[in-house]
């Protein structure tokens, strides 16, 4: 098969695809806007940034004497 081929056969198969998915969203009413989706989309961005550096940013655990450890513990395997 001829590269050109190929190339017109994969366009035709993504415009499809796009004409499939655009009659789905018509038939249930339209695709949301941005006024619609803009509120929920950025509230759960930045709540997930937020709880992102909040686990970035976490005390590590101290040692009994008071200075931080880096160090993993490896337990026995039994």
């Amino acid at each position: 098969m001829t590269e050109t081929n190929r190339f017109l056969r994969s366009c035709a198969i993504a415009l499809l695809w796009v004409a499939g998915m655009a009659s789905t969203a018509y038939a249930h009413g339209g695709i949301a806007g941005p006024d619609e989706l803009g509120p929920p989309v950025i509230t759960s961005a930045l709540l997930g940034i937020a709880c992102y550096w909040l686990v970035l940013m976490w005390p590590s655990r101290k040692a009994r004497g008071g200075q931080k450890t880096n160090k993993v513990v490896r337990r026995m395997a039994r």
